[in-house]
C-alpha cells in the first residue's frame, strides 16, 4: 500500500513539473492585428510613487504623443517619481514562425506581430486572428541570434519594428512631464 501511495504523488509531481514549463496561450479573437500606435502599460514598474535615477540629461515633454513640446530638462543624478509608463508602438517586430505550434495555432511560414517588449521575452503578440497578451514570446530568436535557446526555438524576428517606453515623471520641484526610458536608471533601486 504504500509503494502504491508513493507511485501515485511521484507520477502526479512529475505531471506537475513537465507541465509547469508549457506556455499557455490564450487567444482573444481580433480579426485584424492591433491598430497603431498601441498603447498599453508596461507593468514592469511599480508606478505609484516609484523613484528612479536619470542617468543623462533627459529631455521633458508635456505628452508623449506625436506632437508633444518639449516643456524642459532635468539633470543627470536627478531622483524622480514615475506617475505612469506606457510602451507605444509605431510598428510591430514581424516575426517568421519556422516550426508549427499548437498553442499559437502557427505553422510553419506563418507570421508573427510582436507588439510591446513586457522583458523577459514576454510581449503581446498577434496572429492567425487572434492577440495574445503578455505571451511567453521565448520560443523566438532574435535578429542577432538572441532571445530563444536551445531546441525550442520555432520562429525568428525578420523585421524591427519601432516602440518607445515613455515615463511620466515627477521632478523634485514639482514640475510633471514624459521622457524616454533610455535616460532613467530601470535597475533595482533605481
Amino acid at each position: 500500500m504504500g509503494n502504491r501511495r508513493t507511485t501515485f504523488w511521484l507520477v502526479v509531481l512529475i505531471m506537475i513539473c513537465s507541465s509547469a514549463g508549457l506556455a499557455q496561450y490564450n487567444c482573444t479573437p481580433s480579426a485584424i492585428p492591433p491598430k497603431l500606435p498601441a498603447v498599453r502599460a508596461s507593468g514592469r514598474i511599480a508606478t505609484s510613487g516609484a523613484q528612479l535615477r536619470v542617468l543623462q540629461l533627459a529631455e521633458i515633454a508635456d505628452s508623449w504623443k506625436p506632437m508633444r513640446r518639449e516643456v524642459g530638462s532635468v539633470q543627470a543624478g536627478t531622483m524622480v517619481e514615475v506617475l505612469e509608463d506606457v510602451i507605444v508602438v509605431d510598428a510591430p517586430d514581424i516575426v517568421r514562425v519556422t516550426e508549427s505550434m499548437a498553442g499559437l495555432k502557427v505553422k510553419e511560414g506563418d507570421t508573427i506581430l510582436r507588439y510591446a517588449h513586457l522583458g523577459e521575452g514576454w510581449a503581446d503578440l498577434w496572429a492567425e486572428g487572434c492577440l495574445y497578451k503578455e505571451a511567453d514570446g521565448g520560443f523566438i530568436t532574435e535578429p542577432d541570434g538572441g532571445g530563444c535557446g536551445g531546441s525550442s526555438c520555432s520562429a525568428r524576428v525578420t523585421k524591427m519594428g519601432r516602440q518607445a517606453w515613455w515615463f511620466k515623471i515627477k521632478l523634485p520641484s514639482g514640475k510633471v512631464g514624459w521622457t524616454l526610458s533610455q535616460s532613467l536608471d530601470l535597475s533595482a533601486g533605481g
